[in-house]
């Protein structure tokens, strides 16, 4: 059954209830759309700041760090003049100060200058930057390898206890076995 149009109505002209409707969605579509955008930028704002505060920590970490290794340095430039030389020890003591010194740039300044200036040294020269990279990679792989080392014999020296103990609790329990008295089967009420 067909709805039939009154007389006169043009039946392809566009209803005015079905235009309302797709405006309204038009406009309902529209504001979930504003929202969404609004929601992604809150979203990408405290992205941001937990990144910005992770790379502080970091920053501060990685700070910390290179001021106990230019201690390190400058504490064994003593020893290196008494084995070494003079000429030695001062090297030494030059390589302190530049530890220090890069500790101290990498403390005052901020996350993003720190994120500017890698960025223009990567645009100065790129094969440092591979280099670098490739140096950090090599110097982690290592470090993640011997971690690995230290696990694994930690696990093979503690693999012949348990399995003595193992073999010991199983030699318990077949001792208690052959103690034991029989089971005796149930007689056939019959």
């Amino acid at each position: 059954m067909a709805d039939t149009l009154p007389e006169g109505t043009d039946p392809s002209a566009p209803d005015a209830a079905t235009t309302g409707a797709r405006d309204k969605l038009k406009a309902e579509a529209q504001e979930l759309r504003e929202k969404a955008s609004a929601k992604a930028a809150e979203f990408k704002d405290q992205a941001a700041d937990k990144a910005r505060g992770y790379a502080e920590e970091g920053k501060a970490r990685a700070s910390a760090g290179l001021e106990s290794v230019a201690k390190m340095i400058g504490d064994s430039a003593a020893q290196i003049d008494e084995k070494l030389g003079a000429a030695y020890g001062d090297y030494a003591r030059r390589a302190a100060d530049a530890v220090s010194d890069f500790s101290g740039n990498l403390r005052d300044k901020q996350v993003d200058e720190l994120i500017d200036d890698a960025r223009g040294l990567v645009r100065r020269s790129p094969a440092l930057a591979i280099g670098a990279a490739a140096a950090a990679g090599f110097v982690i792989a290592r470090i993640i390898k011997a971690g690995s080392e230290v696990l694994d014999e930690t696990a093979k020296s503690a693999t012949p206890k348990k399995a003595e103990a193992e073999s010991d609790h199983s030699e318990e329990i077949s001792e208690s076995v052959r103690k034991a008295p029989p089971k005796r089967k149930p007689r056939d009420a019959s």
